[in-house]
């Protein structure tokens, strides 16, 4: 028979009761009336009766629904599914919308690979199904900087868990992330980005120069728009996506200056200086990243392909490329690594070093201005 008393010491009831092997389990209640520490051993010796039969999601809301008779605000109990589901709303109001869509990305993967148990209480998560879900995703051909990038996203929404007191623990920390490896980027020479222009056709000329003259990013290109350009100033000032809208501001080098001064007449404020690039996302098969591999193709250029961390074959080469080039032509002309970091945004030289390229010629000799292409 399950009954309450008092220890020395303590001004909590204690609950004796029998498990459903006959064991005597004795704990505290942390409740200080005798009738509210009965109604709690009782409980406690019902599911401990009923172990065997009773799961986790019974369990949960058998303990909330004693919480509440006790007085004490209920136990929220979310899924794996809604929990997941709304911190990633939340990345979407406060993040840049290529962070979220990446976050969304992983979180989506886990859901699948957890399959029903997406339904159970947050709590049933275990390190193994983190470890699962990543080692699939290595079977899959993911590179480890990818694998790597995918357990951190989850670290950070079982941790934002461990913070609103839903999880004891993050299971996610307990598991080993890969080391990253990622390849090193190759460049173009102003002699290889003459051939890509000669390769391209429409806006893809535009945006090759932008890129090649800003060091921006691709998505950062497409969504240029004229209001964009001071002429007069001589500079172009953007919205940095990846990092929530922040204003890059870059001065025009001639030869892109005077290509959007040919464009006359296409330059209405409001418009996008590329309007046909504009809607078009960078991924898939029909991507502008493809597209632009395409023309490199096209061109006769080596695109590098190099084997990757995982199953895929990876090309060191890509549109991203022209801003490495960017940063590394300002560095063969000699300009110090703190204009240039200003130039391609960056906020860490350990970053910033990650982009630059010196060739044995360029440290002898510092070329004055970045050449333009013929």
């Amino acid at each position: 028979m399950a009954s309450v008393h008092k220890r020395p010491r303590s001004r909590y009831f204690h609950a004796a009761f029998r498990d459903h092997q006959g064991r005597l389990v004795m704990r505290s209640t942390k409740v200080t009336d005798r009738a509210k520490a009965l109604t709690i051993t009782l409980e406690w010796e019902r599911l401990a009766k009923n172990a065997d039969e009773l799961v986790e999601a019974q369990a949960l809301k058998v303990i909330s629904g004693l919480m509440e008779r006790v007085g004490s605000e209920a136990i929220r109990t979310p899924s794996t599914s809604d929990y997941l589901r709304e911190w990633i709303r939340g990345k979407e109001l406060h993040r840049s919308e290529g962070t979220a869509t990446r976050y969304a990305s992983v979180v989506g993967g886990f859901l699948k690979h957890l399959g029903r148990k997406a339904t159970r209480p947050l709590t049933s998560v275990a390190p193994r199904d983190v470890q699962a879900f990543l080692e699939l995703r290595l079977e899959a051909g993911c590179a480890p900087s990818t694998i790597s990038v995918d357990g951190k996203v989850l670290r950070g929404a079982f941790n934002h868990a461990v913070k609103q007191g839903l999880l004891p623990s993050n299971p996610a920390d307990a598991v080993e992330l890969p080391t990253r490896n990622s390849i090193k980027r190759g460049v173009f020479t102003p002699t290889e980005v003459g051939i890509l222009l000669t390769a391209a056709q429409g806006e893809w000329v535009s945006l090759i120069l932008i890129a090649y003259y800003t060091g921006a990013r691709l998505s950062d290109c497409t969504r240029m728009k004229w209001a964009d350009v001071d002429l007069t100033a001589g500079t172009l000032t953007y919205a940095v996506k990846k990092k929530g809208g922040v204003e890059q501001q870059v001065p025009l080098h001639e030869h892109l200056e005077a290509h959007l001064v040919s464009l006359a007449g296409k330059d209405e404020p409001t418009e996008y200086i590329m309007p046909g690039m504009a809607p078009k996302g960078s991924g898939g098969r029909h991507g502008l990243s493809e597209g632009f591999k395409r023309i490199m193709r096209k061109a006769g250029l080596d695109l590098q392909v190099v084997q990757g961390g995982g199953r895929r074959k990876l090309a060191r080469r890509t549109f991203h490329s022209l801003r490495h080039s960017f940063t590394s032509a300002l560095a063969n002309a000699g300009v110090p690594e703190e204009v240039r970091m200003k130039l391609t945004g960056h906020s860490s030289k350990d970053v910033h070093r990650g982009y630059t390229h010196h060739e044995l010629e360029t440290l002898r000799k510092a070329i004055g201005t970045i050449p333009s292409i013929s």
